[in-house]
């Protein structure tokens, strides 16, 4: 029987590297040759931002072989499989982890940017001008300040202010990324980023692939072999992933009570609603509010 792949945590990170940390939250590592680099494949638990400075790197990300050089910024994003990964002995580079459940309260108050970082999935690498280099690092440092404030009484929120600014920032660099290589995507990059684009418009009211199929003028069979091809989870993944974040950010900063969310998510009723969620987050909507 093969061995289940181990995982990268924010636990496992600090203990491997010199880093600074914010709680299960974030890990901040300023030299990329303090950790130490298993060869073994293994798969992220959290999301990866990491700015090469200086010299080279390689690894894989689910298979697939990247190179990154000075002036690059490389995203590894949840649930992929890192593996062989190699720096040159000049190599220089910072890296920020952050935990999944900070990604998604980080992702919760931003929309419009969904499509951009999905990008990432296919394209994870970005060559930088100077001045963009030196927006991220500035960010970087603002950050890495305020994890070090440790009787700041708002420490945690100010960090997720500044994380949800450097996603905008980072998604504006990806943008224009994605816009100049736009013509040359392939049919099932186009056709995965404007799927997403309508799920991300249209989950509340809307659930049915058939549906999203019929709008890209596309059968239902081609749109979820395309984008298993592209993303690894299907159409129907990808919408109860939107769904199930929205219902973590209504139950938690809402004052609306379940029976309006049910509505506004367009859900036959509240028991209906129920059992989606608690499939989705092992636990019922009342719990979760609970913060259980």
């Amino acid at each position: 029987m093969t061995p289940e792949l181990q995982h990268i945590t924010i636990d496992s990170v600090s203990q491997a590297a010199s880093a600074l940390r914010l709680h299960d939250d974030v890990v901040l590592v300023d030299d990329i040759r303090s950790i130490r680099l298993p060869d073994q494949a293994k798969r992220m638990d959290c999301l990866l931002f990491a700015l090469c400075l200086k010299g080279e790197a390689e690894y894989t990300v689910d298979t697939i072989k990247r190179n990154v050089k000075a002036g690059q910024i490389i995203i590894v994003g949840i649930n992929q499989v890192i593996a062989d990964v190699r720096c040159s002995d000049d190599c220089e580079g910072r890296c920020v982890f952050i935990s999944q459940d900070y990604t998604k309260e980080i992702l919760s108050g931003i929309r419009g940017l969904s499509s951009v970082f999905l990008f990432t999935r296919m394209h994870p690498v970005f060559t930088m001008l100077p001045e963009s280099i030196k927006s991220i690092q500035g960010f970087y440092i603002l950050i890495q300040q305020k994890i070090r404030e440790t009787t700041h009484r708002f420490r945690r929120d100010t960090v997720r202010a500044l994380m949800q600014a450097f996603v905008y920032d980072a998604g504006n660099i990806i943008w224009h990324v994605m816009k100049a290589d736009g013509p040359q995507n392939s049919r099932g990059e186009e056709i995965f980023i404007k799927f997403m684009q309508l799920v991300e418009e249209n989950f509340r009211k809307e659930r049915r692939v058939s549906w999203y199929a019929q709008q890209l003028s596309i059968t239902p069979k081609y749109l979820s072999e395309t984008i298993r091809v592209i993303s690894r989870e299907t159409p129907s993944q990808w919408i109860d992933d939107f769904v199930t974040l929205e219902l973590r950010v209504l139950l938690r900063n809402s004052n609306l009570s379940i029976k309006e969310i049910t509505d506004r998510m367009h859900f036959p009723n509240q028991s209906f609603l129920g059992k989606f969620f608690k499939e989705h987050v092992g636990m019922s909507p009342k719990e979760y509010r609970k913060g259980k």
